[in-house]
């Protein structure tokens, strides 16, 4: 690691670039007077850097100085006069807290980064770097002041951003045209000088979270500006004068203002519009006309109750954020925003109706999420083949009209939550649609026929509706992946056969009323999860060893469930849950590969002993047998589980004693025989690793594998 370097470079006349970049120990640079030639020098993170040699100033040839991170530097040399520099780099230097004069002719430099720094003014002399295109003073916290006149004129970008403590932004004198970029955000700025307007080539104007704002000056004519932000801002809006019609960003997110001016319509070349959060906004002028706008964001309007008529040409409006405001309803005009594409009304819980009838030819998302006070969707005219999301949900809609069948391009319907809804349309013939949510629906009874070409129908969600059956034509959803009809307690049969062959989940899950799984027919090799949890199913259907491809099967909970079909043989299940089924006395016997299965869960059940063909189960890595109180006895074949990790017998009363070759379980971690009959392990595993848990109140001395 470089320590340090010689006080003064031997005669180096052709050294042109010097980098010492991330020497974390040095503390010094060498005096640079017989390097005459350098042309960049690099100091970049050296972080204990406390000093730069006096004659850097001297380095005529030099265009460029980083010292980039030197957290150390505390003060460079008191006067700069370097004729060829173009960039000088001071960012992070968090120990800098004053810049030097300027001497000399440095109309060169173009870039000067101070930001991170802990300057608190700059000199008057920064007027004389008449070439400077870039000043980041980003971050300075401790700038307090800048000269009481800028006049800088090849800057293009000035950065003040973060600057805590600036207060005031001085005077523009001299021609500074070229500024295109000034940023303010961040800063305790109260006001910008009427002399703001003499920037004429102003592109952006940042003056975000500048908290302190209460107005900007009088009249604003900036030209050329584009953007102008001042989110979060504490003020109220001014008149638009002048030509501002290349103003194509407005943002006021999260401001005080009341209103928007008239003048508004006067920025012709508005491409977005940000009001989002204005929670003192009442009001909007009454005719809205900004041909360009193509973004309107009112989200968090909360007092906003009306929104105007829309007039002139506003067809390149492509987004229309009205969510979480006070609107009770739309206006007829809304129809004209032939070019709208998402329409969000989320949480407009004043919403009552919507116009009659929606034509919106280029509409794809509709969101009326949380429009509690929402009872009737409108009909459906004109062509609306690009709608692709409709959001309902928490909505207290109470029907669809038939028109939504018109919806051809329609892939994302949710009706989640919406209580009131008694019915669906007769039939549902929607050819484009992926997903199809009705949970919580708990006052829909029937699901409708299915007509038409719906393959494309992936994901149907029931959950926790008041249907009764499914009709037959389910089965023409030839694509479904996913069919959850979890908590539909009135449930009480499905169609006499199940042919889905793209179903990759089944979700019957509480289903009480659920007394028979039908047959499987057809090739339902996908399926990989079923759940019948807390069902009142009896039986499972022989054809149960068709679904060739299940990986997780849960009964859990299945009460009324006494046997099993006689043999087992689904060679890609992973996880076989049967807890809690009391009335299940018998396990079948393992047929087939089911090398795979991981997890066989039989706490809980009426079980009386194994099967010996358990032992075939080589990937087994948990067995729970926890309180299975019939269970007298484990077959010797348990020690040829060799993957297997959680043996758990606890409150199995009529267990007394354990395999004697239990030690072959090489992998076996926890043995748990809680208040089982058993008081002694097999000494194949007494020194071994396995930790066995006993009663509280039992010795474990017995056993040295009573430990971690």
């Amino acid at each position: 690691m470089l320590l340090y370097l010689p006080n003064k470079l031997r005669s180096l006349p052709k050294l042109k670039i010097f980098d010492l970049s991330y020497s974390d120990k040095l503390i010094k640079t060498p005096d640079f007077t017989r390097a005459p030639n350098l042309k960049k020098l690099i100091f970049e993170q050296c972080r204990r850097l406390n000093e730069v040699h006096p004659s850097v100033a001297g380095l005529k040839q030099l265009t460029l100085l980083n010292l980039k991170g030197c957290e150390s530097l505390t003060s460079l040399t008191c006067n700069i006069s370097m004729d060829f520099l173009e960039t000088l780099i001071l960012s992070g230097c968090s120990e800098l807290k004053k810049f030097p004069e300027i001497v000399g002719d440095m109309k060169r430099l173009k870039e000067l980064k101070l930001d991170g720094t802990a300057i608190e003014e700059l000199p008057l002399s920064i007027n004389c770097l008449s070439g400077l295109t870039l000043l980041n003073l980003e971050g300075c916290r401790s700038l307090t002041s800048l000269p009481c006149n800028i006049s800088l004129g090849s800057l293009e970008i000035l950065i003040l951003s973060g600057c805590w403590n600036l207060k005031k932004f001085p005077k523009i004198v001299g021609d500074m045209k070229r500024l295109k970029e000034l940023k303010l955000d961040g800063t305790a700025i109260k006001e910008l000088p009427l002399s703001i307007g003499r920037l004429s080539g102003l592109t952006l104007l940042n003056l975000q979270g500048c908290r302190y704002r209460s107005s900007l000056p009088c009249n604003i004519s900036l030209d050329s500006l584009e953007i102008l932000i001042l989110s979060g801002c504490c003020t109220k809006f001014t008149e638009f004068v002048g030509d501002m019609k290349r103003l194509k960003e407005l943002k006021l997110d999260w401001t005080a203002i009341e209103e928007l001016p008239l003048s508004i319509g006067r920025l012709s070349g508005l491409t977005l519009l940000n009001l989002e959060g204005c929670g003192y906004l009442t009001s909007l002028p009454c005719n809205i006309s900004l041909g360009s706008l193509e973004i309107l964001i009112l989200s968090g309007c909360w007092k906003l109750k009306k929104f105007p008529e829309i007039v002139g040409d506003m067809k390149l409006l492509k987004e229309l954020k009205l969510d979480g405001t006070a609107i009770e309803e739309l206006p007829l005009s809304i129809n004209r925003l032939s070019g709208l594409t998402l329409l969000n009304l989320e949480g407009c819980r004043s919403l009552t109706s919507l116009p009659c009838n929606i034509s919106m030819d280029f509409l794809e998302t509709l969101i009326l999420f949380g429009c509690y006070e929402l009872k009737k969707f409108p009909e459906i005219v004109g062509d609306m083949k690009h709608l692709k999301e409709l959001k309902f949900y928490g909505t207290a809609i109470e029907e669809l009209p038939l028109s939504i069948n018109r919806l051809s391009g329609l892939t994302l319907l949710n009706l989640e939550g919406c209580r009131s809804l008694t019915s669906l349309p007769c039939n549902i013939s929607l050819g484009s649609l992926e997903i199809l949510i009705l949970s919580g629906c708990w006052n829909l009874k029937k699901f409708p026929e299915i007509v038409g070409d719906m393959k494309r129908l992936k994901e149907l969600k029931l959950d926790v509706t008041a249907i009764k059956e499914l009709p037959l034509s389910i089965g023409r959803l030839s694509g479904l992946t996913l069919l959850n009809l979890q908590g539909c307690s009135s449930l009480s049969s499905l169609p006499c056969n199940i042919s889905l062959d793209s179903l990759e989940i089944l979700l019957l899950s509480g289903c009480w009323n659920l007394k028979k799984f039908p047959k499987i027919v057809g090739d339902m090799k996908r399926l990989k999860e079923l759940k019948l949890d807390w069902t009142a199913i009896e039986e499972l259907p022989l054809s149960i060893g068709r679904l060739s491809g299940l990986t997780l099967l849960n009964l859990q909970g299945c009460s009324s469930l006494s046997s099993l079909p006689c043999n087992i043989s689904l060679d890609s299940l992973e996880i076989l849950i049967l807890s809690d089924c009391w009335n299940l006395k018998k396990f079948p016997e393992i047929v087939g590969d089911m090398k795979r299965l991981k997890e066989l869960k039989l706490d809980g059940t009426a079980i009386e002993e194994l099967p010996l063909s358990i032992g075939r189960l080589s990937g087994l890595t948990v067995l729970d047998l926890a309180n299975c109180k019939s269970l007298l006895t484990l077959p010797s074949v348990v020690c040829n589980l060799t993957s297997l990790q959680y043996l758990i017998l606890c409150d199995c009363s009529k267990v007394d004693e354990m395999p004697k070759d239990l030690g072959n379980l090489k992998k076996l971690r926890v043995l748990d025989v809680r208040r089982t009959a058993i008081r002694q392990v097999p000494s194949s595993i007494q020194y071994s690793s396995v930790k066995v848990i006993w009663d509280s109140s039992e010795s474990s001395g017995s056993s040295s594998s009573s430990g971690d």
